[in-house]
């Protein structure tokens, strides 16, 4: 056997090298030893690499978080500003719903493709051009009895749901409702005081559907059609005024109620026209019938076909044929005479209004130089007007529009009396009026011709 440390002969199974006193291999495999431990400075410095790694990792975590926060602290932040007071700021207006209750409508403002979502009404509201819209009855806020409710305060918590479905609370909207009163709208007649000269009135008003209406004391609900329509007859004695008291009740709303006065003169002799007589006409003339107590005569006081007067003294009822010499309003005025009486007199307004083809086939082309200087020799001459409508005004309960029949290279503007059947017509656009001349009118510290505008139409 050969020692492999120094090289020396020894014998076999001889332990260790008489040569250098080493363990010689008996031939048995050997295990493979452990790695030798590292010595105590190495396994420091591995440790404090993990620790470092450890606090590395947390502190990124920590980071991330901090950084997700701050960004979601001033997007909310972001988006409070403007529904607080920017420009998503909610806005609440006053309407009237289309069966005549009074509501709010709620407006939301935002970018298009998100929703507004209502907890509080488990509804949503898709933002389209910008806005979103929610319309409510202020009954709705109000249970079936409101006998003891002054007002409802009203809180929402709206939520914005983005595009990506991203959610965020929006500040809460604060408002306060009003019990409302029952609607009420009367057409006939206009005004809460009117003066007829008939026996029996047409009252005619609209409630909402489902409504209770008292005409004098009188239940008169079964009458109101599905739309909440109620026409009918009234009965109007010569006594001067006639007090109609009108009571509304609708559910959810307080009651309603109102008092109109139709006067009807008290005559000596007893006199009344019927109530098929219009005060609109489309001809210059128009049949006029009534009737008086027998015995008495009727002269009339105003334009008539003088052979077209009857009279029926046995029973009183009496006819004539009214001519009109103005578009517009003409008085008919007539009387009844009798001996040892006071006379009965009737006045009312007649409307003559030509038909289109009529009244624009006596329409002049317009001359606004001449028109300036000459309109009150041209007071009635119609005109036909043709321009953009620049601007509109109201007085009392009359519509004026101001148009510019000029052309491109000159402004010349007439004022325009709205009579025509088109209430809302649309500024900067086009239009032509049939008009007659009616005289001048101020428009910003400056006169300008007027007319009344009897038709009018895009061109």
């Amino acid at each position: 056997m050969k020692c492999p440390y120094c090289g020396s002969f020894c014998a076999d199974k001889t332990l260790y090298c008489p040569n250098c006193k080493q363990p010689l291999p008996t031939g048995e495999p050997t295990k493979p030893s452990a790695p030798p431990p590292p010595p105590p400075k190495a396994r420091g410095a591995v440790l404090r690499r993990i620790g470092m790694l450890a606090v590395t990792l947390v502190t990124l975590c920590a980071v991330g978080i901090g950084v997700y926060k701050l960004w979601t602290w001033i997007d909310s932040y972001r988006l409070t500003r403007l529904y607080t007071r920017g420009a998503y700021t909610p806005t609440i207006d006053t309407v009237t719903m289309p069966d005549l209750r009074q509501g709010h409508s709620i407006a939301f403002y935002g970018k298009d493709g998100d929703q507004i979502f209502l907890p509080e009404m488990n509804q949503s509201l898709s933002i389209s051009g910008g806005v979103a819209r929610l319309e409510v009855a202020d009954s709705d806020w109000f249970g079936p009895s409101v006998a003891d409710v002054d007002s409802a305060d009203i809180t929402m918590s709206p939520m914005l749901i983005s595009e990506k479905g991203h959610k965020t609370r929006l500040p809460l909207l604060n408002f306060t409702i009003d019990v409302p009163e029952s609607p009420l709208k009367i057409s006939s007649p206009a005004n809460d005081r009117t003066t007829v000269v008939t026996s029996v009135y047409p009252l005619i008003l609209n409630v909402v559907p489902g409504s209770t209406v008292f005409v004098n004391g009188e239940n008169v609900t079964p009458s109101i059609d599905r739309s909440g329509l109620l026409s009918t007859n009234v009965s109007v004695q010569p006594i001067g005024d006639n007090i109609i008291t009108l009571i509304v009740r609708t559910p959810r709303h307080r009651e309603t109620r109102k008092e109109i006065d139709i006067f009807r003169q008290h005559y000596d002799i007893e006199l009344e026209l019927d109530t098929t007589v219009s005060d609109k006409s489309a001809s210059r003339t128009m049949a006029v019938t009534g009737k008086t107590e027998p015995g008495a005569m009727i002269s009339v006081d105003t334009d008539y076909l003088e052979e077209s007067l009857t009279i029926d003294m046995e029973t009183g009822r009496f006819s004539f044929i009214a001519r009109f010499s103005t578009i517009g309003d003409n008085v008919v005025r007539f009387r009844a005479t009798r001996e040892g009486k006071e006379d009965a007199v009737i006045s009312f307004t007649v409307n003559y209004l030509p038909s289109l083809a009529e009244y624009s086939a006596k329409a002049w082309a317009m001359d606004y130089k001449q028109l300036k200087s000459l309109f009150e020799q041209w007071n009635g001459r119609v005109f036909q007007c043709k321009g953009e409508l620049i601007d509109s005004f109201t007085e009392g309960d009359t519509q004026y529009v101001v148009m510019d029949v000029g052309d491109s290279n000159e402004q010349q503007l007439v004022i325009l009396e709205n009579k025509s059947s088109m209430t809302s017509p649309t500024m900067g656009r086009r239009y032509v009026a049939y008009a007659d001349v009616s005289g001048q009118h101020m428009y910003k510290s400056n006169y300008y011709p007027m007319l009344v505008a009897r038709y009018l139409d895009v061109p």
